[in-house]
């Protein structure tokens, strides 16, 4: 029995020192292989490095190696990355180059014009004339902001006189507001009166007829239209704006009854059933609160010599689309003057 427990005794001790060795020998190899890990790669070149026969020692290795990397960040630091902005291809004209370009074709409408021809139903004179209401809708959009499907607008100061029935309870004071057509359907008109408008000088209700109400203006608009423009899709109803006269304008007039019949196509030219009268736009506050009414009552009819019944138009302001109370707001407006002749 003593002599079996000898033997196990020393076998026991055998696994011991196997054991032993064996972790020994696995901590070397890690200790080994994380060392390498963490020493830095050869370098792949050292021809031109200084050392014994151009090699490096270990130290100076690690050196070359960090010198390396930190040129390298320097490299890109120095030279950061470029985002190309696309090219933005501008070709918009200056308000003289466009309004040059509308001025020339104007003049070429106008020459046309006169020859008598059917404007409406010769392709000469409908090239030129869409041709001048494309370089309209530029001019102005230039010159009075390009608000999309948004109309101008245009606020009459007026004046009653002592001579209007209700002077005495209602005194002198009134206005109407216009909003003009769409520039997609008749540009030359509405460009027509903005100028009439920015440039206005004096004018008054004179005239006192049953359908209309026409207007005298002085501004420096002194030629009538260039031609006839109209559009069937913005008819002379009750409230609407339109020129007076053929050629139209500058006087203008305010239709008190629904006008399509008396002013539309074919209704003053028997030789041309296509012409009718330019229209401008619509009054939009004056015609349910009155105020186109009381003009109504002017003492007279037709045209009024005594200049002492007139309503005077005091002042005419441009409204656009902005951040006002009403989604409007002043562009311009003319002095205030006392109206004369």
């Amino acid at each position: 029995m003593g002599s079996d427990a000898s033997k196990k005794s020393a076998i026991s001790e055998q696994r011991q020192r196997l054991i032993i060795v064996i972790s020994l020998a696995s901590i070397s190899l890690a200790f080994f292989m994380v060392i390498s890990l963490l020493s830095p790669p050869p370098a792949a070149n050292t021809s031109n490095l200084k050392g014994n026969g151009g090699s490096m020692s270990k130290s100076d290795s690690m050196v070359h190696n960090i010198k390396s990397a930190n040129d390298n960040l320097n490299i890109k630091l120095a030279t950061p990355a470029v985002v190309e902005k696309p090219i933005e291809v501008t070709d918009k004209k200056s308000e003289k180059e466009v309004a040059t370009i509308r001025a020339d074709l104007e003049a070429q409408v106008r020459a046309i014009k006169k020859t008598g021809v059917i404007m409406e139903a010769d392709p000469k004179s409908l090239e030129l004339t869409t041709a001048l209401q494309s370089a309209t809708r530029d001019l102005l959009k230039v010159r009075y902001g390009d608000y999309g499907t948004k109309n101008y607008r245009i606020k009459f100061d007026l004046e009653f006189q002592s001579t209007i029935p209700d002077f005495e309870s209602k005194g002198k004071d009134g206005s109407l507001l216009i909003e003009l057509a769409p520039i997609s359907l008749i540009p030359c008109s509405v460009y027509n009166f903005l100028e009439i408008a920015r440039t206005w000088k004096k004018g008054a209700f004179h005239r006192n007829a049953g359908h209309v109400l026409q207007a005298i203006a002085r501004s420096d608009i002194t030629q009538s239209m260039p031609f006839q423009e109209y559009n069937k899709e913005y008819p002379h109803k009750k409230g609407t704006i339109g020129y007076a006269g053929r050629p139209s304008g500058p006087e203008f007039y305010v239709s008190t009854q629904d006008n399509s019949q008396n002013h539309g196509p074919g209704s003053q030219q028997k030789h041309n059933p296509y012409e009718a009268d330019c229209i401008i736009g619509t009054v939009i506050q004056g015609m349910e609160d009155g105020t186109v009414d009381r003009i109504h009552t002017m003492p007279g009819k037709e045209f009024l010599s005594d200049k002492k019944k007139w309503v005077l138009i005091r002042r005419m302001h441009i409204l656009v689309p902005g951040d006002g109370p009403d989604g409007y707001v002043e562009f311009s407006s003319s002095p205030d003057v006392i109206p004369v002749d």
